[in-house]
């Protein structure tokens, strides 16, 4: 069984086939591309569906069905954007994404799946990554922003009593400030500014600076810390048996992940190695009907 996995940003379309029987992505199937995200609904949509074309040609196999892993606000079980009033995807609002595919690309509505980005994340780390053969999964995706997701079992749980409302971990409160601007690009650049008086382009640049500069290495171990006391109550309650960690800033991992890891002495705590697979592979994984009867009535909810 073949499927394609998506994943979708606000300027770019990533995909690639996805073997279900060995699991794995065939790297010659891999396609990107840029989209302007302030053209048209027509426009956005035709570059989606070359791109999909291109993935599809370069295999000579039966794709049953495609996993789209896109921002919010989305209505993932209809397939619906509900993007507005952002500088991105904007033409789409209240676009029927599914049906719009669906035509042009000659699939049945029902074979086109969609999900939450950070949640094809930690599907693809639950379900065939290095959290596999863990039942309770807490996956993290540190970058411009902080995503989140909770899983039992490789299914998302987002309405219980023992994970924040919608499994969402942005918009909960650290030391009075959202979590979304500490634990995130624009929290490290703001950090070190506040030590050092200076700006600098990226967290790489900072990375590069902790042999020399206190203010870098400083910047560095206070994210560690304070992201592993922000967790450490979540996981707690949650019962995680494992912390999954993706994103860009993971890249920084080396220079923050001891004092992550001492603040969570019983946690055992990953690195994603799937890189920029993991929403590919997540998101073809809906394909599944199986795996996928098991999570429509949570898509419901996102």
């Amino acid at each position: 069984m073949y499927s394609i996995g998506v994943d979708i940003g606000g300027s770019h379309i990533t995909a690639s086939i996805y073997n279900h029987i060995q699991n794995k992505i065939h790297k010659e199937s891999f396609v990107y591309r840029k989209i302007d995200s302030h053209g048209t609904k027509n426009e956005i949509i035709n570059g989606w569906i070359n791109a999909l074309e291109d993935c599809r040609n370069t295999m000579d196999v039966e794709v049953t069905g495609i996993g789209i892993a896109m921002p919010g606000p989305f209505d993932y079980y209809n397939g619906i954007s509900f993007i507005k009033n952002v500088d991105k995807l904007s033409s789409l609002y209240r676009v029927n994404i599914r049906l719009e595919l669906a035509e042009r690309l000659g699939f049945a509505p029902a074979n086109i799946r969609f999900i939450n980005d950070a949640t094809a994340f930690s599907i693809a780390e639950a379900r065939v990554g290095g959290a596999k053969s863990y039942s309770r999964v807490v996956a993290v995706t540190l970058g411009t922003g902080l995503g989140a997701s909770f899983l039992i079992d490789g299914k998302p749980i987002i309405k219980d009593k023992r994970v924040p409302d919608g499994g969402f971990l942005y918009n909960q409160y650290y030391k009075n400030e959202m979590a979304d601007d500490v634990f995130s690009s624009r929290g490290i650049l703001n950090r070190y500014k506040s030590l050092s008086g200076k700006n600098v382009k990226d967290v790489r640049a900072i990375c590069e600076l902790v042999e020399e500069d206190q203010a870098a290495k400083k910047t560095m171990t206070i994210f560690g810390e304070e992201l592993g006391d922000f967790l450490k109550s979540y996981l707690a309650d949650f019962d995680a048996e494992i912390l999954v960690l993706g994103g860009n800033i993971t890249k920084a991992f080396p220079y923050f992940g001891d004092e992550l890891i001492k603040q969570l002495p019983q946690m055992k705590v990953k690195v994603s190695d799937l890189g920029e697979k993991a929403a590919i592979t997540g998101s073809a994984l809906l394909a599944d009907n199986l795996y996928y009867a098991t999570i429509k009535s949570t898509l419901k909810l996102m």
